[in-house]
């Protein structure tokens, strides 16, 4: 049975070869090389990211593989891969590194100021309407910390990928998480002028079974669309057009260009309303299917730079933004 990342304060015994190991901590800067070359996939990278040259990454994968008796990485002259042993090893020492980090935050200078990497995941076209000034004006609060952004429209597993905090658009999270609600994710019927102009505007839901209706496919957003009565009862209307996508931002394109009627979030197209170059339809139907929230594994010591993440986060969403409403 695998056993791993196990501290007793002066080691750690780590996985290699089917043996535990003991790593002495007074190597944990090969540990740290190891972690930036799989994740930048350069050794040259790797240098600046440590601030030394790529000679002493080389060295300290070298090390790391004597010590631990097994290829971790295979180099060619042009192209680099990590071993299957290698990809595991990496998860692991991901853990480790983190441990050490919030022993460091507990005894260090982090305290008085956050620092450090930090990890953020979000969905691409969330990030670029919405959450790029917000994230913006977080590092220059806070210019010690190193902010990473991973855009991505899957969820990943948070422990496994290393990232400490996940912005994500759902209905239903992982109850493992602890999650800081942000806004409601308001969605709304639009089309453009040129479409209301060749094909009528729809008066009411039933009668987009006569549209071009233009679909995201994805586990929320099918061709199933619902539409909130007076009576507080939900309807279901099955719509199909001649185009969909399982990228929301080219739904959006197409939608903009005349294709059909789009079901969107309002942050996606509140510009394109206002400006006229969407027209929306069924006003009093907006719905909300879901919320956008910040998740994060919890941590009974939350580190001090994700801990700042989670307030700046709290703070911009204090009021509840115009497309939230």
């Amino acid at each position: 049975m695998e056993k791993i990342a196990h501290h007793d304060g002066s080691e750690a015994r780590l996985f290699a070869g089917g043996e535990l190991t003991t790593f002495p901590l007074d190597n944990l800067a090969l540990l740290r090389a190891f972690v930036a070359v799989v994740e930048l996939q350069s050794f040259t990278a790797a240098g600046k990211r440590l601030s030394v040259v790529p000679s002493t990454v080389s060295k300290h994968i070298a090390a790391l593989e004597q010590l631990l008796s097994c290829q971790l990485v295979v180099r060619t002259t042009k192209t680099l891969s990590v071993t299957e042993l290698g990809t595991r090893f990496y998860r692991r020492c991901l853990v480790i590194l983190h441990e050490v980090e919030e022993a460091e935050i507990e005894v260090g200078d982090y305290r008085s100021e956050p620092q450090g990497l930090l990890r953020v995941s979000a969905p691409t076209t969330l990030a670029t309407h919405v959450l790029a000034p917000i994230f913006f004006r977080f590092k220059k609060f806070y210019p010690k910390v190193t902010l990473e952004l991973s855009l991505t429209p899957a969820s990943r597993d948070l422990v496994a990928s290393g990232t400490d905090v996940a912005i994500r658009i759902s209905s239903g999270l992982d109850p493992s998480l602890i999650a800081l609600k942000l806004a409601p994710n308001m969605r709304l019927y639009c089309a453009s002028p040129a479409y209301i102009e060749a094909r009528g505007a729809p008066a009411t839901p039933a009668e987009l079974h006569d549209h071009d209706c233009v679909v995201v496919r994805s586990i929320q957003q099918s061709s199933s669309w619902q539409f909130p009565n007076a009576d507080g009862r939900t309807e279901h209307v099955v719509v199909s057009g001649g185009l969909s996508a399982d990228n929301v931002e080219l739904v959006a394109q197409a939608v903009r260009a005349g294709l059909g009627v789009g079901h969107l979030s309002r942050f996606l197209v509140e510009d394109d309303i206002a400006s006229g170059r969407l027209v929306e339809l069924f006003t009093r139907n907006r719905v909300v299917e879901s919320h956008i929230y910040a998740v994060y594994p919890e941590r009974r010591n939350l580190a001090l730079k994700t801990r700042a993440f989670i307030d700046h986060l709290r703070e911009e969403f204090r009021e509840p933004p115009a497309w939230a409403l």
